[in-house]
């Protein structure tokens, strides 16, 4: 090369060293990516760069999400209790009604005429009870021996005793004709909402199969049901047995939280009263419910929601940034630093901790963790620590991009 160059300034000409110096620079650059891409002497290539990220131990809280669905805390079916026709409908379909309000009323007429012949045989026992117990008063009230028969004075007696079971007879047939009469008008029973009347004005019902005529639902409190993973719920149980995971201080029970379909979270906090004694064999799921107040009426049965199950916490816990966790399909792996040398290791993932790190199980005793580059670095690598940047966007001068390609097709 510096032949080359000597060459050059010894040109007697100038027109011939113009014609030199181009070709110098192209020799120029050659070398120096040719021993660039040499790398350093020996060989060998240079320790890749890494960052680290320091480890730490402490108590983090524990979240788990689902999706769930509310559902009615009491569904009753309003139907009819006697046979007779439709005359009135006192609701509007689909409205929250008050417990005891109208809702349907039933021809009455003919249950008006039983109750007032259960009432006239009330009347006529009380009338037979009062004669016999005056016979009976007058034969025990003669005081000469031998004038009243023994046998006249017992049946006397049966007599006044028939007049009474009588008239309990009468009292009872009188209760179930106002019963009766009383079922003429369906009124609500329950605080809810109602749903579309299944019987129109002047339909025929009775006590049996054609019986039904509304449905309603309350939702002050509401539930919510969502499924829970076998490998969730086994890992509850063995980790609280276990102390891995453990209620936050003052807490009884685990906060359950919801958010709506449009991102916002409901106001009000649940509690969790429910879990399913069969494991759903299709799914794998068990299932667990939470009830909710709904004093403004905002959750409706059939809603879709996010279930969010927090109060829990993880006591020594090593937890590391997320971008050094790197996934792989089955497992999940990082790499830890405790002196210059890199060891790398799989480890179970616990719950995220958001934004800021993960939480992991079995790093015990690890300083520092690696962020960037360990892809790239070998067993034995040297790890360097360099900031962080953000990776941007290089294009290849050789390759021209969508638009150019697009521009310059004919």
């Amino acid at each position: 090369m510096m032949n080359l160059v000597k060459r050059a300034l010894s040109a007697g000409s100038t027109g011939q060293t113009c014609c030199l110096i181009p070709m110098f620079l192209l020799l120029a650059v050659v070398a120096v990516t040719t021993a660039e891409a040499q790398g350093p002497p020996g060989g060998a290539m240079p320790p890749p760069e890494v960052a680290l990220g320091a480890a730490q131990v402490k108590t983090v809280p524990v979240s788990y999400e689902y999706v769930g669905m509310t559902e009615a805390s009491k569904t009753v079916e309003v139907r009819a209790r006697i046979q007779g026709f439709i005359e009135t409908r006192s609701f509007v379909e689909g409205a929250y009604i008050q417990e005891g309000a109208g809702l349907f009323t039933i021809d009455p007429r003919s249950f008006k005429a039983d109750q007032d012949i259960a009432l006239a045989q009330v009347e006529q026992a009380e009338a037979r009870l009062k004669l016999a117990q005056q016979d009976l008063q007058r034969m025990r009230a003669v005081k000469v021996p031998g004038a009243v028969a023994a046998t006249d004075l017992d049946q006397k007696a049966a007599e006044e005793a028939s007049a009474a079971a009588a008239l309990r007879l009468a009292k009872a047939q009188l209760a179930k004709a106002e019963l009766d009469l009383s079922y003429t008008k369906v009124v609500a029973p329950l605080t809810g909402y109602i749903g579309k009347a299944l019987k129109d004005i002047g339909s025929l019902v009775d006590n049996g199969q054609n019986s039904l005529l509304a449905v309603m639902q309350q939702v002050d409190p509401v539930y919510v049901s969502f499924q829970v993973s076998e490998s969730d719920f086994l890992t509850w149980k063995r980790e609280t047995k276990d102390g891995q995971l453990a209620l936050s201080q003052g807490q009884k029970a685990p906060r359950v939280e919801i958010t709506l379909s449009d991102g916002t979270p409901f106001e009000n906090a649940g509690v969790l009263d429910f879990e399913n004694v069969n494991l759903e064999m299709r799914t794998g799921t068990v299932e667990l419910r939470a009830t909710f107040r709904n004093e403004d009426r905002v959750l409706k049965p059939g809603q879709f929601v996010k279930v969010h199950l927090t109060g829990w916490e993880r006591p020594n816990t090593l937890v590391v940034p997320q971008h050094a966790v790197s996934r792989r399909k089955g497992r999940s792996s990082t790499s830890w630093a405790t002196t210059t040398r890199r060891k790398s290791g799989t480890s179970r993932l616990g719950r995220g901790l958001g934004k800021t790190g993960s939480c992991w199980m079995g790093l015990r005793g690890a300083s520092e963790s690696s962020s960037r580059g360990s892809r790239r670095s070998g067993p034995a690598a040297v790890w360097f620590p360099r900031p962080r940047r953000r990776r941007r966007r290089v294009l290849n001068p050789r390759r021209p991009n969508r638009r150019q390609a697009d521009r310059n097709t004919p």
